[in-house]
């Protein structure tokens, strides 16, 4: 995985929007889960969902401030994981866009999970066993890009600790048509009826 460039990662943001603002149901669940986010993407869609990649490079970090630094327990100069990955159904199309990046673990086999090319994470640390928690960082809004236009998505951002590994941080956005993006006491526009909005900040800059 070489890579030299230095990735781009905005400052973490201010509380976002609790996961009990938003209406549905399954999107409070997505969002509060604490376990594999892939298991439950194949739940709600009762199929298997694939795994693709779309970057995987060691670089070092970016960042406009320190606190994400601090929390994964690197430098600015440390080479961190930076893995892009995308949930698909079995027609190709995009579920979830995940972002991963920190440390690289030193255990071979956690190793082997969390840089794996055809197993999404979720499913490769349940099926190995590897002791995990999560800590949720931030939940809300941002964009998904697909078919022409922009629209609202719901997005979070939690620390993925793996065994006694340096935790990982993990953004995901949702597919809105999967991951509904109503609000309560809003005036936000059916997802159907958006053609373009302003991206909202989330834990990372770029979109996940």
């Amino acid at each position: 995985m070489p890579g030299t460039h230095r990735t781009p990662v905005s400052s973490l943001p201010r509380p976002g929007i609790r996961a009990q603002d938003f209406t549905d149901p399954f999107t409070r669940r997505l969002l509060l889960n604490e376990g594999s986010t892939t298991e439950l993407l194949e739940r709600r869609g009762r199929c298997r969902l694939g795994l693709r990649v779309v970057e995987q490079t060691l670089a070092p970090l970016h960042l406009r401030d320190g606190r994400l630094l601090d929390m994964l327990g690197v430098t600015p100069q440390t080479p961190c994981l930076v893995r892009r990955t995308e949930l698909v159904s079995p027609e190709g199309t995009a579920v979830s866009r995940n972002l991963v990046i920190g440390r690289l673990p030193r255990s071979d086999e956690v190793t082997q999970v969390v840089t794996h090319r055809s197993v999404a994470l979720g499913r490769s640390v349940n099926l190995r066993g590897i002791p995990q928690r999560r800590t949720l960082l931030s939940a809300g809004l941002t964009t998904w890009q697909g078919a022409g236009r922009t629209v609202p998505a719901v997005s979070r951002g939690y620390l993925l600790h793996l065994d006694d590994e340096a935790p990982l941080y993990v953004a995901e956005t949702f597919d809105p048509a999967v991951a509904p993006p109503w609000r309560r006491g809003t005036g936000t526009a059916p997802v159907s009826a958006v053609r373009a909005v302003p991206a909202v900040t989330t834990a990372l800059g770029r979109a996940s």
